[in-house]
């Protein structure tokens, strides 16, 4: 686990470069602490503070959630010190994210969400972000007789709104 914050600061740009997408939040902390363990939490939350103050990484904030994207001068950055970072780490890092990259993207660009309705019926509500955050895709509002067919249905939206939304284009457009 890495503590020296330049360190630190070096594996956060490389994920985000290796991942090449923008990245909530909350995708970026797990990716680089609990799901791989190559910081802790508070090493990392300082580092973003730190990275946007120089201005190698842009924080936004969209739909209440904060948005992470490198910046030309964090890539520049990373291209003039990346080999600090030792090459098994960077190996761990390029492993884990082309292991995991759908996953990652899964997580934050397909949504889901349920709630009860006053006559005791529940709406699903699925989206499809486009990807980066840059808002709505498809979004689709299912209502529901069971509190059982919500919770399936928003369990499973992560594996299947690829494939949703293909089956959606290919009758829609005729394709």
């Amino acid at each position: 686990m890495a503590t020296d914050s330049t360190l630190v600061k070096l594996i956060i740009l490389y994920a985000m470069d290796k991942m090449d997408v923008a990245l909530e939040e909350d995708v970026l902390t797990d990716l680089c602490t609990s799901d791989n363990n190559w910081m802790n939490y508070m090493d990392c939350k300082d580092a973003l503070a730190a990275l946007e103050e120089v201005s190698f990484i842009l924080k936004k904030t969209q739909q209440n959630k904060i948005i992470y994207s490198i910046t030309h001068e964090g890539r520049m950055c990373l291209a003039n010190f990346y080999t600090r970072i030792p090459f098994s780490q960077r190996d761990e890092i390029y492993t884990a994210i082309k292991n995991n990259r759908m996953k990652y993207r899964r997580r934050q660009e397909y949504l889901s969400d349920y709630y009860r309705n006053s006559d005791q019926t529940y709406t699903v509500h699925l989206r499809i972000m486009k990807p980066g955050c840059e808002g709505t895709l498809v979004e689709l509002k299912m209502v529901v007789d069971s509190l059982e067919t919500a919770t399936y249905i928003y369990k499973n939206w992560q594996d299947r709104a690829g494939s949703v939304y293909s089956a959606l284009c290919d009758n829609l457009l005729d394709c």
